[in-house]
C-alpha cells in the first residue's frame, strides 16, 4: 500500500525537525543524552554550545519527536534514539542534505549534484551501524565457495568482515572511492584481527584495473556489488551497462553477486516511504533511481552480455540478491 501524503505544513516541519536532528546528532548531544539525563545549561556548558538556543531545539525536538523526552529543563534520549535513528538521521539529515539544500542548482546542471553528497557523514551513517555476521548477503557469498572475493563500493567494510569473522581461510579485497569509507573499513579488519587476509583499496569500481594490480584480479572468482550498482542510473541505465561491461572485460567468466533494491518512484507499484525517500535522494545525488523490477534488471543484464543466474528477493521490501554471471 502506499504512504499517506504530507501536507505542507507536515513537509516544512519535517523540513526543521530533520536539521534540528542533523545538528544535535553531528554536536554530540545526543551522545550526551544517551548517556544520561541533562539540563540545558549541562550540556551547553559540557559541548560549549548556546544555551538559549540549545534548549529551544531539544524543547522542539521533544514536542515534535518520540526521540527526545522533557522534564522541565532536564532532556533525556529515548530508545527510539537506536542504530536505525541514527542512520536515517546520518544519511538522509546529513550525507544528502546539502543535496537537498541545492536541488534549485542541480536541477539547472545535473551534474553537480553528487559534488553535494557529504561523504564523510556518508561514511559515518554506515560506520556506526554494527556488523552482521549472520548477513543473509554475507552468507549467500560463502555459500558459493568461490574465494578470493572482491567487493565493490565496500564501504565501512561490514560485509567483508563479516564473511572473513565466519571463514577463516577468507582471502578478499574490498574498494571503495571514499576516503572515509576505506578508513573506517581498514580499522574495523586491523580491530578484528583479520587485516592480512582482507584487504581495503581506494579506487573506482569503474576501473578496477587501475586500482588493482593485475596479480590481484587475476586471483578474484567471485565480486560483490552491494548497494553499488544503484549508483549508475542517472541517465536511464547506459552507465550501468557500460559498467557491466566493464567488470565482464576484466573478470571475465567470474561470478558478480548483486545486493541492491528495485526502485519505485515514479511507478505504479506500491512503495513504502522508506523506499520512496531513498529513491528521491538517489535522484538528488546524480545516482538516479534504479531499475523497478526483476525483469528490468534481467533485461539490463543480458543486453551486457551477462546472465541472471539466481535471484533472491525480500518479500517485505523491494531488497534483493542477483546471481549473475559475467
Amino acid at each position: 500500500m502506499s504512504a499517506a501524503r504530507l501536507s505542507a505544513f507536515d513537509a516544512v516541519e519535517g523540513l526543521h525537525l530533520a536539521h534540528a536532528l542533523a545538528a544535535l546528532t553531528e554536536l554530540g548531544v545526543f551522545d550526551a543524552l544517551l548517556r544520561k539525563p541533562r539540563s540545558a545549561r549541562a550540556l551547553a556548558r559540557r559541548l560549549s554550545l548556546d544555551e538559549a538556543l540549545l534548549r529551544a531545539t531539544l524543547a522542539f525536538v521533544a514536542a515534535r519527536t518520540d526521540l527526545v523526552e522533557r522534564g522541565g529543563d532536564v532532556f533525556r534520549a529515548t530508545d527510539a534514539y537506536d542504530v536505525a535513528a541514527r542512520f536515517q538521521i546520518e544519511l538522509y539529515a546529513g550525507a544528502f542534505a546539502p543535496n537537498a539544500a541545492g536541488l534549485a542548482a542541480s536541477l539547472v546542471a545535473p551534474r553537480r549534484a553528487g559534488a553535494f553528497v557529504d561523504r564523510r557523514r556518508h561514511a559515518q551513517a554506515f560506520a556506526q551501524v554494527p556488523v552482521r555476521v549472520d548477513s543473509p548477503v554475507a552468507a549467500i557469498v560463502l555459500q558459493l565457495d568461490l574465494a578470493p572475493v572482491l567487493d565493490l563500493g565496500c564501504g565501512p567494510g561490514s560485509l567483508l568482515l563479516a564473511m572473513a569473522l565466519q571463514d577463516s581461510t577468507l582471502r578478499a579485497w574490498g574498494i571503495d572511492a571514499n576516503a572515509a569509507m576505506c578508513r573506517v573499513a581498514r580499522e574495523r579488519m586491523r580491530e578484528a584481527g583479520v587485516s592480512r587476509r582482507v584487504t581495503i583499496v581506494r579506487g573506482d569500481s569503474r576501473e578496477t584495473w587501475i586500482a588493482l594490480p593485475e596479480r590481484v584480479r587475476s586471483q578474484i572468482r567471485l565480486l560483490v556489488a552491494g548497494d553499488v550498482a544503484n549508483e549508475w542510473f542517472a541517465n536511464g541505465a547506459e552507465a550501468f551497462v557500460a559498467w557491466l561491461k566493464g567488470l565482464r572485460a576484466t573478470f571475465p567468466e567470474r561470478v558478480l553477486v548483486v545486493a541492491d533494491y528495485y526502485g519505485r518512484l515514479g511507478t505504479t507499484l506500491p512503495a513504502d516511504r522508506q523506499t520512496l525517500l531513498h529513491d528521491f535522494a538517489q535522484a538528488i545525488s546524480g545516482q538516479g533511481i534504479p531499475a523497478a523490477t526483476r525483469e528490468a534488471w534481467d533485461a539490463l543484464y543480458r543486453s551486457a552480455g551477462c546472465r541472471l543466474a539466481h535471484c533472491v528477493e525480500d518479500e517485505t521490501t523491494t531488497r534483493f540478491v542477483h546471481i549473475v554471471a559475467l
